[in-house]
């Protein structure tokens, strides 16, 4: 491993102290009176560029071109280059480059030199290619080289034509020292790009020849470590690495097509297809780096943030239960000049839960309070008043309410398969308790579309129940109005709703949110154009799918989307009927999906999508977590095999408020959850799975795709640091 610059050379060797003395500047600081310094630094952080350890110098055998290496070999001996290892190539028999027999030559004599610097830097190392010095030629083949064996940067310096008749008279001492402020700016540096290896690396023949092997002896041989200055001549007759090369370019496009082709024949659900165009080597990683297996805090931290910067599609996530506590205190403070009208009533009341949380445990506190019963305690006073007045107590002390909301769950082991009645009381001092007032579902809906934009979420799919939200006086139809109106402006630009009907009350109730539904369709505003979808949610025990047919059957008749929550508690035959009587298009959870071979087989055929959400899927029934020692002896999260089956699983939130989650921490939970992590792969083909599920018309889908694969190219066009 080391770090290399490989230039040619022509009559001026001012060239080397003007690229050392950018990439090496402990050297020489030759830019220190730069007007762009600061520039010239940030460029060598961007591109990584390390102090060069290692020059190549490529020219030709011209006689007049000596003088020039001498100069050269003076100006290191008197700036005391240091370790530096200088390594001169001069192509006997080529003078001039006066004909094409000569060009070809040195293009081969330039191919095999970055191969060999390529080589010498290694996986660790960098490589930086200057395209100045020589022939205009030279620096086309060196661009040609870089575009094979990549480098870390192409690096060009560009000179003022008022200034280099001056620039000129500079001698060797010069070069030693920062330049003068008059002539700091008569050359730049600048970088004008840089490669990654070619694919055609990865498409030899098996037998075929290696690269390495068509290098002259010399350049295979590695010169002596102490020695600093070595020039020898490289006798090119032909050009066995230009032909292989060119052998190659002209095989890669139907190996790559095979290569591709073979992958997807390989698969049971296809990835976004752009990445079947990635060199084999980085399609190979992708399936071997694995996220959630390993719990060391910088490898967690870095998986997070190559997760975060990741476009994702959301579609299962319960607006009621989106807060943290931190964020439900922000909420309630929306209404905060609506309470001092009522302060008076409330202090009284107030005052008694001060003293409360001055002498006793908040746990214990919290494990016997009737949360629900904080929403009207004093009459007269409208919600969620009441409940924002109680929890701006805790403004100064927010990690005391959450002591008080979580108790012993705040500890991961402790959280685990708590059963659904448990874990939907985590949320009773939010959703319905807090969402009774337009200020709130305003609140609250900004802080959603702030959360999803800073995890690149670009679609968005919030399913509420309005008719949990009317006890502050607002309507079930403005309730989805303000939610749909504040969503426009605050979520992602693809945003849309899903109306739920719960399971919870009788079936009178659930025809009444149908209604509030055809309602909300036949009217003109942002509501109607963002209601996309219909959910049945809630305990499925407490009513059956089967038995909600007649009462689904407006819905259908509308064409409106349907996912139903099915298959989370209750065993496979909750699935079946969600399907078969309701006509799901997706399930919520799907959890026991696996006991009925048969139906999965049909879920695979038919597209039916799979809303998992790992962590209130591990919170509720409990599973697996290779975080969590203790639950070794817990069943596998069904993931792995959803896909395995060529299922399209998709991973969501639920509730990330509750769940103490967010829009990427869930798929790395998905990892955590999975034997031996889940690869970089199967997070791209879940995430491409949410956008294929998505509630919406096929041409923003399919723009949402695209625009999802861009934007994960880039990503990975910036590597992958984990």
């Amino acid at each position: 491993m080391a770090h290399v610059l490989i230039t040619t050379l022509g009559k001026n060797w001012e060239i080397v102290p003007e690229i050392l003395g950018w990439t090496n500047p402990d050297l020489v600081d030759l830019y220190a009176n730069h007007p762009s310094r600061d520039e010239l630094r940030a460029l060598r952080v961007q591109y990584g560029i390390q102090p060069i350890e290692s020059l190549w110098i490529i020219t030709t055998d011209d006689p007049d071109i000596r003088q020039a290496l001498e100069q050269l070999k003076d100006w290191r001996h008197a700036v005391g280059a240091g370790q530096i290892r200088f390594r001169v190539v001069r192509v006997s028999g080529i003078h001039d480059l006066s004909s094409l027999a000569q060009c070809r030559r040195m293009r081969e004599a330039i191919h095999q030199v970055v191969l060999r610097g390529s080589r010498e830097a290694g996986a660790e190392g960098s490589l930086v290619l200057s395209l100045t010095g020589g022939r205009k030629t030279m620096s086309s083949d060196m661009q040609a080289a870089a575009a094979f064996f990549g480098c870390r940067a192409l690096v060009h310096i560009v000179g003022r034509e008022d200034k280099l008749a001056q620039f000129s008279k500079l001698n060797i001492q010069d070069f030693c020292k920062p330049l003068p402020p008059a002539l700091a700016d008569a050359t730049t540096p600048v970088v004008v790009g840089h490669h990654a290896p070619s694919p055609l690396l990865d498409y030899p023949d098996p037998h075929e020849q290696p690269l390495w092997e068509f290098l002259q002896e010399s350049l295979r041989t590695d010169p002596a470590p102490d020695a600093l200055w070595v020039d020898h001549s490289l006798s090119v007759e032909d050009t066995p690495l230009l032909d292989a090369l060119e052998e190659r370019l002209k095989t890669a496009s139907n190996l790559a097509a095979n290569h591709a082709s073979r992958i997807i024949q390989e698969e049971t659900s296809a990835n976004f297809l752009a990445l079947y165009s990635l060199p084999p080597r980085e399609i190979q990683r992708l399936k071997e780096i694995v996220v959630g297996a390993d719990p060391a805090p910088e490898r967690k931290k870095a998986e997070l943030e190559f997760l975060r910067r990741l476009p994702k599609a959301e579609l299962h996530c319960h607006l009621g239960g989106v807060l943290t506590v931190g964020e439900m205190i922000q909420v309630a403070g929306s209404v905060r000049e609506r309470i001092q009208k009522y302060q008076e009533r409330l202090q009284p009341w107030l005052e008694r839960w001060k003293s409360r949380l001055e002498r006793e445990d908040p746990v214990r506190w919290g494990q016997s309070l009737d949360w629900k019963a904080l929403r009207r305690p004093v009459s007269d006073v409208p919600e969620p008043l009441s409940v924002a007045a109680f929890l701006l107590l805790f403004e100064p002390c927010p990690h005391v309410l959450e002591k008080m909301i979580s108790g012993r769950y705040l500890k991961g082991e402790n959280f685990v398969g708590i059963g659904f009645d448990a874990y939907e009381r985590l949320g009773d001092v939010q959703g319905s308790a807090l969402l009774q007032s337009e200020e709130t579902l305003r609140a609250t809906c900004r802080i959603l579309g702030r959360k999803a934009r800073e995890h690149n979420v670009l679609h968005l799919e919030v399913r509420c129940s309005p008719r949990n939200y009317t006890r502050g006086d607002l309507s079930p139809v403005r309730v989805l109005q303000v939610i749909g109106d504040e969503l426009t402006r605050s979520g992602p630009q693809s945003t849309v709703l899903l109306l739920i009907g719960s399971r919870h009350r009788d079936l009178a109730a659930l025809r009444e949110s149908v209604t509030l539904a055809e309602e909300i369709l036949a009217d003109d505003g942002a509501a109607s154009r963002m209601l996309v979808g219909f959910d049945l949610a809630g305990n499925e025990k407490a009513l059956e799918a089967a038995k909600v047919r007649d009462a689904f059957l407006p819905l259908m008749e509308r064409c409106l989307h349907a996912t139903i929550h099915a298959g989370e508690i209750a065993d496979a035959s909750s699935i079946w009927q969600a399907v078969y009587h309701l006509n799901a298009e997706r399930i919520g959870h799907g959890l026991t999906l696996e006991e009925n071979s048969d139906l999965l087989e049909r879920f695979r055929d038919r597209r039916i999508a799979v809303e998992m959400c790992p962590s209130s899927n591990c919170q509720i029934v409990g599973f697996r977590d290779s975080y969590l020692p203790d639950t070794a002896s817990r069943r596998v999260y069904p993931l792995a095999t959803y896909l395995a089956k060529g299922l399209r699983v998709t991973v969501n939130t639920d509730n990330p408020g509750i769940s103490r989650t967010d829009f990427s921490r869930e798929y790395h939970r998905a990892g955590r959850l999975t034997p031996q992590g889940l690869s970089l792969w199967n997070i791209l083909l879940l995430i491409r799975n949410g956008f294929k599920a998505a509630f919406t018309e096929a041409p923003r889908r399919h723009q949402l795709l695209r625009d999802a694969e861009n934007r994960i190219l880039q990503v990975l066009d910036g590597g992958i640091q984990l």
